[in-house]
Order: C-alpha cells, then sequence, then structure tokens
C-alpha cells in the first residue's frame, strides 16, 4: 500500500511539473491548451485536468469535487468539496497530492471564483441563512462577507482588473445579473427580465459577461455587451445549456448541454457563430473551465 501511494505521488508531481511548463511553454503559441472539467466517475464526480495539444491527461484521485477554477499561475486549482451535510472550498496542486481547506462549514460553500491578480478567492455561501458572496485569501485567511448584500446572491465571476464581482441575485423582481464594486461597494443590475439570468462569466478582455437565461423559454446562452449595455442572444435552442465558460482570447465560450439528462460540452464562436462539440474523450462531461 505504501508503495503504490508513493508510485502514485511520484506519478501525480510529474504531472504537475509537465502541466504547469506548458501553462509557460505552450500558452504563447496555444493559449487554450489546458482545460480542467468535472466527469463522473462510477457516479462520482471527479475533477479532470486535460491538455488538447499533448494529449495528457490527469485525474485527481479523490472523488465529490466540482466547481474547479484555476489559480492565475495555472499552478493550484481551488474546487468545492461535497459533504453529507453541505460543501467546504479547497485549494490542490495539480498532482491533487496536497490539499488545503479554506472553509470548513455545515453550511454549503460552493461556486469558488479565483481573482486574476491572485489575491482573493470568492464564493457563495448559505452559512448566514441566504447565499451570500464571501471572500477568502487562497490561505484560507481573512474570510469576509462582500458588501452588505441582501437577497441571495450567488455565481461571482470576477472582472480582469480584480476591482468588480458579478454575479447573480434575486434581489429585485427575479434572478438577474449584478457588479459589485469592491473599492466603492457600488451594486449594479446589468439584466432586468422575469425569466431567471443566472451563471455570468466575465470575459478575459473585459467586454462580456456571458449568462444563462430562460427568457426564450428553455435554458441558453447569452451575451451582455458592457460598451452599450445590449444583450445579445447566442445559443437558444430546445436543449438544456448552461455553465458558460470563456475560451482564453475572449472569441469563444463553452457550455454545457444536457440530451436526455446526460452532459456534454461544447463550444459557441463568436466570430462564425457556429456550435461545435469539444472531444474530451470522457463521458458525462461538465463544468470546463480554460487555463488563461
Amino acid at each position: 500500500m505504501c508503495r503504490t501511494f508513493l508510485t502514485l505521488t511520484v506519478i501525480g508531481f510529474i504531472t504537475s511539473v509537465i502541466l504547469v511548463g506548458l501553462r509557460f511553454g505552450i500558452s504563447a503559441q496555444s493559449p487554450s491548451t489546458v482545460v480542467v472539467y468535472v466527469a463522473l466517475r462510477d457516479g462520482d464526480p471527479a475533477i479532470i485536468i486535460h491538455d488538447f495539444t499533448h494529449n495528457l491527461k490527469h485525474r485527481i484521485l479523490y472523488n465529490d469535487f466540482i466547481d474547479p477554477t484555476w489559480s492565475p499561475d495555472g499552478s493550484q486549482l481551488a474546487f468545492a468539496e461535497l459533504s453529507r451535510y453541505g460543501s467546504d472550498i479547497l485549494v490542490s496542486n495539480l498532482a491533487g497530492t496536497t490539499f488545503h481547506n479554506l472553509t470548513r462549514s455545515p453550511a454549503r460553500d460552493e461556486t469558488p471564483a479565483w481573482s486574476p491578480d491572485g489575491e482573493w478567492i470568492a464564493f457563495s455561501s448559505n452559512r448566514g441563512g441566504n447565499n451570500n458572496l464571501y471572500m477568502i485569501r487562497p490561505d484560507g485567511t481573512d474570510l469576509k462577507p462582500l458588501a452588505d448584500l441582501t437577497a441571495s446572491n450567488r455565481e461571482p465571476t470576477w472582472s480582469p482588473d480584480s476591482q468588480t464581482i458579478a454575479f447573480s441575485s434575486n434581489r429585485g423582481a427575479g434572478w438577474d445579473i449584478y457588479t459589485l464594486e469592491l473599492t466603492s461597494g457600488t451594486v449594479t443590475q446589468l439584466t432586468t427580465h422575469t425569466a431567471p439570468d443566472t451563471q455570468p462569466a466575465w470575459s478575459p478582455d473585459g467586454q462580456h459577461i456571458a449568462f444563462v437565461s430562460m427568457r426564450d423559454g428553455t435554458s441558453s446562452l447569452y451575451l451582455y455587451t458592457f460598451a452599450t449595455g445590449a444583450i445579445t442572444p447566442l445559443v437558444v435552442t430546445s436543449h438544456y445549456d448552461d455553465s458558460p465558460s470563456w475560451i482564453d482570447d475572449s472569441q469563444a465560450i463553452a457550455f454545457s448541454r444536457s440530451v436526455n439528462t446526460l452532459p456534454t460540452v461544447l463550444y459557441y464562436d463568436l466570430m462564425t457563430k457556429q456550435t461545435a462539440p469539444i472531444d474530451l474523450d470522457a463521458k458525462y462531461t461538465d463544468s470546463i473551465v480554460w487555463l488563461h
């Protein structure tokens, strides 16, 4: 058993070194080469790190991990760990050999989002009753709520300059997308539809927020543009589409599609307006996130 664990640790370490090397050595030529996603393994969610260019794939050895997010330097992951009573936020190295609990609570702490400057991890939690937004240092210190947010607030996503957080909230007539400026505490409402608008994802160039809405009767992808305030439908079908995530150059969006309750991952090209599947060579995949 000890020899097996040592072997797995060494393999995991080598994989981690390779992936970090790929992050810095390949990204200039192929910025969207490495992704992390959730795939079902024997009925349980597992986190997979996958490099397309070199067909390298590494699974974090433990199950019940969801909502992965990259650290800005690509050397660590934050994610939520499901438990019997709720979930906690953890940080891990890429090999999955070192884990650090940022939260330990009977509440449901979920949807972590690492700030682009690396200083904070925002997440949502129902530890105060309603879902609310919190942030914490990557070493587990300085846990604090984000301003005086009422109602239910969830699904934080950072602006590229780490100064503003977009999130979904039901503080108005229904679920809409808002932004919170951290320095001033100013909250701005971006969408105002009676149908739920949720799951915001801020583009790497800062110009757009992709989100999910039921405004056309099905769960579909839409785009908010900051320069004009325009809301554009991107992918509207009879399928259930959600979990938008930007590909590195802000010209394409990956998302999850559920067909007969089975999830798969696709991407939408903003230039060609075409949708195509992403071949991950894994069944029942969801929550894909690119290493920017």
